[in-house]
């Protein structure tokens, strides 16, 4: 293993912005980990953790140990048990498990990011999302270096959430995933139902691979292509209200809605897109004109520049500064700040 001091991450992040890690090192082992983790105690340096970079914004440089994720591996337990090593690639590991005969997982096709990665926003699409199967997830404890097994049900999994974010300490190592052994097709997403019965597939005899297909070619439709337009896909969550909320909202502006859990989701990339910020932006930086709630980079700005961006399009909506915003007046505690932001990490 080797460390590298001063290292450019603008090659390692999906934004391509151009920050230096006060030193870096690529691990392919747990045993190598352990290695950076003993390294960075002896210099007393914080560490962070790194996969294909898709959901980060760095802000500065980074005064520490950058440690990127190259441990890849796969143990098959059973038919419907898997366990996959955390450096693996998300879109592969889908791949390969609709080759296999390990279905479920098809809608979740194309999103960005790693294996280890998945759990800790709870990573979803269409209608699913990964803790539906996951059954345990494997650490290791950065203080200690103790191994810790987090059942389904320790994880707290909740929308775009887990445990893993208040418990930053633990570096995943692997998942266990559980999947279905017979095809369990659901294209009940309003957009995804859209897609398929506007293409010749018989929507009523779909098979996993359908769905898989269909997915991918959906995702490339809508947004953009990572390698020419630099981004990290969604940047922002959707609202998720309370029924109290939810009316308040609704006495201020006609959304789309789903219910879910007694809750109510908004899309905000509606709320974007109505408020006119789809297709617009600044010289560096924009909102796509392939889907709102993605932000595009041309690789040439720093991460507070993304940052003040997204900030200014919540204050857009939420405070109406543009004469285009469709809320002109601060609504009540059911859009603020708190419930529409950016969700990815930013440092």
């Amino acid at each position: 293993m080797k460390i590298e001091e001063n290292y450019s991450i603008k090659d390692i992040n999906s934004l391509r912005i151009n920050q230096l890690a006060k030193y870096f090192c690529s691990i392919e082992t747990v045993e190598q980990f352990l290695e950076a983790i003993e390294f960075s105690k002896l210099k007393n340096l914080p560490i962070l953790f790194i996969g294909e970079g898709s959901n980060i914004v760095f802000t500065k440089d980074y005064d520490g140990l950058v440690i990127k994720n190259n441990i890849f591996g796969k143990i098959e337990h059973d038919k419907r048990t898997v366990e996959i090593s955390s450096g693996e690639n998300w879109h592969k590991f889908v791949d390969w498990s609709l080759s296999n005969e390990r279905y479920g997982l098809e809608n979740l096709a194309l999103i960005p990011g790693t294996v280890g990665a998945s759990p800790i926003q709870n990573i979803g699409a269409y209608g699913k999302e990964v803790s539906a199967f996951i059954k345990e997830v494997k650490s290791i404890n950065t203080l200690t270096a103790e191994e810790r097994i987090f059942s389904k049900e320790e994880c707290n999994f909740e929308y775009r959430s887990s445990v893993f974010q208040n418990k930053k300490e633990y570096f995943i190592t692997s998942v266990v995933f559980e999947t279905h052994l017979e095809p369990c097709i659901d294209i009940s997403y309003d957009s995804l139902e859209e897609f398929f019965r506007s293409s010749p597939k018989d929507i009523e005899n779909l098979t996993p691979k359908d769905v898989f297909d269909g997915v991918s070619s959906l995702r490339k439709i809508i947004l953009p292509d990572h390698n020419i337009e630099f981004n990290v896909g969604s940047f922002f969550k959707n609202l998720i209200l309370e029924e109290g909320d939810f009316r308040n909202l609704t006495k201020i502006i006609n959304v789309p809605y789903y219910e879910a859990n007694s809750k109510y989701k908004v899309p905000s990339g509606y709320l974007i897109e109505e408020a006119g910020w789809k297709g617009n932006g600044m010289k560096n930086v924009k909102v796509s004109e392939q889907h709102a709630l993605v932000l595009t980079t041309n690789g040439n700005l720093d991460g507070n520049e993304i940052v003040r961006f997204a900030d200014s399009i919540i204050d857009d909506i939420f405070i109406g500064k543009k004469r285009t915003s469709i809320i002109t007046d601060r609504p009540t505690s059911a859009v603020s700040r708190v419930f529409f932001r950016h969700w990815k990490s930013s440092l």
